[in-house]
């Protein structure tokens, strides 16, 4: 995959998604000024996963996608699954959070992609 940042937005401007947001657009690492509630995503590692005759052949990309809301964000959590899962991302982990300073409730899903 030649731009898996483009790729990833691509994928997470679905309108399935980004429907579902204050600001109707995602944030690659953090949102300036947004609208509740919005989405951020960011790549919090990179490897290789398979070499062949010196050279990568595959790499694992994790990636993390949070939502930030004042209210429930189930449905908007489950389209973000849904697509991620659709194209081939194995979700990794999940956590429920919340952010005092802001008082914004917070889902972090990881995944992982091979390519």
């Amino acid at each position: 995959m030649d731009d898996i940042k483009e790729f990833v937005r691509n994928s997470l401007l679905d309108s399935g998604i980004i429907d579902l947001t204050g600001d109707k657009t995602v944030h690659f690492l953090h949102a300036l000024d947004p609208k509740c509630p919005y989405i951020e995503y960011e790549f919090f590692d990179e490897n290789v996963s398979a070499w062949e005759e010196g050279n990568e052949i595959s790499t694992d990309y994790y990636l993390q996608v949070d939502i930030f809301s004042k209210s429930d964000y189930t449905e908007l959590e489950n389209a973000i699954k849904e697509k991620m899962k659709s194209l081939g991302f194995k979700r990794s982990m999940a956590a429920d959070l919340y952010e005092k300073d802001t008082k914004l409730f917070h889902k972090a899903m990881r995944f992982i992609f091979t390519t």
